[in-house]
């Protein structure tokens, strides 16, 4: 194998990892008293501040990886794209989209939300966390740089 190979490999693995555990937004959960309470979401894992449906960790994991499931498509989505554009499936254009897509569903909610953060005492940041993004297109600019192939070559 040669070292491009390898790195692609490596990207895939770190894309895969990148989308499934790192945070991609953080979202209005409740006001309390002047006190804003906020959930952070990611796809395998999320925090759910007074929030207690049953009591039970499984049926709050359902909710939570549902939500994480729900919220981040677009996430998913940039990720598999970032994994097709290394197996020359797909365009850096397509993939771009994709993340950019990833961005407007948490930016989306950050706005509805704002009108809660006037109400706050303190500083309550709420928005897209792009590190999934930031992670990807790094990726793409230094290991997905395809290799030019002459037309009509065997």
């Amino acid at each position: 194998m040669n070292a491009t190979t390898d790195s692609a490999k490596w990207a895939k693995w770190i894309m895969v990892i990148a989308t499934l555990i790192t945070p991609f937004g953080v979202y209005f959960q409740s006001l309390n008293d002047s006190t804003i309470s906020v959930s952070v979401n990611a796809i395998l894992w999320g925090t759910l501040p007074e929030y207690n449906v049953s009591g039970s960790i499984i049926y709050d994991s359902y909710i939570i990886i549902g939500r994480g499931l729900f919220y981040g498509i677009f996430n998913i989505w940039f990720g598999f794209e970032v994994i097709r554009y290394f197996k020359d499936h797909t365009r850096k254009r397509e993939a771009i989209i994709a993340g950019v897509l990833s961005i407007v569903y948490p930016l989306a909610l950050a706005i509805t939300s704002w009108q809660w953060i006037s109400y706050s005492d303190t500083f309550v940041y709420i928005g897209p966390i792009p590190i999934q993004l930031v992670i990807g297109l790094l990726l793409m600019k230094y290991f997905g740089e395809a290799q030019l192939h002459e037309p009509w070559s065997d």
